[in-house]
């Protein structure tokens, strides 16, 4: 008795499917691409915020002048579009806090947007 034999029709994928998984690669580089230069904006937020935490200058400064510097900090770190809208600056029992909530919305394709959102803060000790 011979086995049976199977038609060995299957060669790889169809054109079709290598389509459907080329167009799903390129919706996630594409938004690879647009959330990569946010965080990268981010990082550089979070490290101004550590370098004015270890700034013992900036404990003797008023919150608007606080403001100032952090936005000068900014722009030496090559974020220019930031919202000062976002910093709230609230005096505590223990000092001052420093925070930055902001959100930003990157659009993708047509109406399609991503939504990112950063909360960062720095607690500095009273002078």
């Amino acid at each position: 008795m011979q086995p049976i034999s199977v038609a060995h029709n299957q060669r790889g994928m169809t054109m079709m499917s290598w389509l459907i998984v080329l167009a799903i690669l390129v919706f996630f580089m594409l938004i690879g691409i647009k959330m990569v230069p946010t965080y990268l904006e981010n990082y550089s937020i979070r490290q101004v915020l550590k370098n004015m935490e270890n700034d013992r200058e900036v404990r003797k400064m008023t919150p608007s002048e606080m403001k100032k510097s952090f936005t000068k900090r900014l722009k030496i770190n090559s974020v220019y579009d930031f919202d000062n809208n976002a910093i709230k600056i609230r005096k505590e029992k223990g000092g001052t806090l420093f925070a930055v909530d902001y959100e930003i919305r990157k659009p993708v394709a047509g109406n399609v947007y991503i939504v990112m959102t950063f909360s960062e803060s720095a607690n500095f000790p009273p002078p």
